[in-house]
């Protein structure tokens, strides 16, 4: 019969808990979390932890005809940027104790194949839900506040924090004022049309900046908005006029009706990203804030996920990609991990995970963000 602590040897032997939290697929998340930003921050190892990323890239120039053997014509317009990357620290331990312990023991106990196999799945899943997951919705939180606020806070212990501004282009986050309860503006004004304000905002980077509009997300508590709006209702499902005033009618206050609407005015179908993560004190926040909207463009740039002997998963119109540089204490870079056996009382499983990473937008000009105010105190 395999002991609680040969179990543990043997997987760490075989490198089973570390690749657990460094598995590339768990960027995105399980199938019922799904991390929206992953999809355009995709992860990448990167040799160092502090170096000037030189791929920023703001416009791109046409070139000019030519004959075969003229010179080239330098165009000054091009506008490539730079980035000093410094990653940040984080970390997080747990302890594999109490009834899970014993559960444990009693698989082991039972000395079978199939006991052998639920005690080993028993250890990494609580490898993945308590190390990997949390250090995996560590990096999305990075990703949201990249691409919504172009600013990432870094918290930590003894009153820790640190800010990292992200490349923030003029007029690419707006904030539309709400007003109050009894004096409501913008999206918050049923005589408002918010259409004008998306259609507006996506020419704009069509027309000035060269890019298209390829995915709008938002949460469902602004879609909800947008669905109550009666000047949305006339594009999406229909209104009727009494003396003077709009009334809705067709399929509105649903979210079908913004998704009509969006489609009669070419603007991509509007998406909803209302994940949670929770706290160490019980409460939860939100990934993305609740009052952003945001609109990403096409960049043209591509990459694959590579997983191994599975397929790989490809992804289109990146924005750039999360860096994982070397975590302390290792040669390489990734999620690392350490997991010890205590046989003090009570006997348990003490594990750590810490990783070094920041998110890297390299298009900053193909995101764009509206905030829209809350205007209920």
């Amino acid at each position: 019969m395999e002991s609680v602590s040969g179990l543990l040897e043997r997987l760490k032997a075989q490198s089973v808990l570390i690749d657990t939290v460094n598995y590339p697929r768990l960027q995105f998340g399980p199938r019922n979390r799904r991390y929206y930003f992953s999809q355009v921050l995709p992860e990448r190892p990167v040799p160092r932890n502090q170096y000037r990323e030189e791929e920023i890239s703001y416009k791109t120039i046409m070139p000019n005809s030519g004959t075969r053997y003229s010179p080239v014509v330098i165009k000054g317009g091009a506008r490539v940027g730079s980035f000093l990357v410094e990653l940040g620290e984080s970390d997080i331990g747990s302890e594999f104790t109490g009834q899970a312990f014993d559960a444990l023991i009693d698989k082991l106990g039972q000395d079978t194949l199939t006991s052998m196999q639920e005690a080993e799945e028993q250890l990494v899943n609580f490898t993945d839900r308590t190390i990997g997951r949390a250090l995996a919705e560590y990096r999305e939180k990075q990703r949201a506040d990249a691409i919504v606020k172009a600013r990432i806070i870094r918290k930590g212990a003894n009153n820790y924090q640190e800010i990292v501004d992200i490349p923030n282009p003029d007029g690419h986050r707006v904030t539309i004022p709400s007003g109050t309860v009894s004096s409501p503006t913008g999206w918050y004004n049923d005589d408002y049309d918010p259409i004008v304000d998306i259609r507006e905002k996506i020419n704009w980077l069509r027309t000035e900046k060269g890019l298209i509009a390829t995915n709008t997300v938002t949460s469902m508590k602004l879609k909800m908005r947008l669905a109550s709006l009666p000047k949305v209702q006339a594009y999406g499902g229909g209104v009727t006029v009494i003396q003077g005033n709009l009334f809705g009618s067709g399929p509105n206050g649903t979210p079908g009706v913004v998704d009509l609407a969006f489609a009669k005015n070419d603007i991509p179908q509007l998406e909803t990203y209302d994940l949670r993560f929770f706290n160490g004190d019980g409460s939860s926040e939100r990934f993305m804030d609740e009052t952003a909207f945001v609109i990403l463009c096409e960049t043209g740039r591509d990459t694959a996920i590579d997983l191994g002997n599975d397929e790989p998963i490809p992804l289109y119109n990146t924005l750039g990609y999360t860096a994982i540089g070397r975590p302390v204490g290792e040669a390489q870079p990734g999620v690392t991990n350490r997991a010890i056996y205590k046989d003090d009382k009570p006997p348990r499983i003490e594990m750590q995970g810490w990783q070094t990473s920041l998110p890297v937008v390299q298009d900053p000009e193909a995101i764009a963000v509206f905030t829209i105010p809350d205007p209920t105190p």
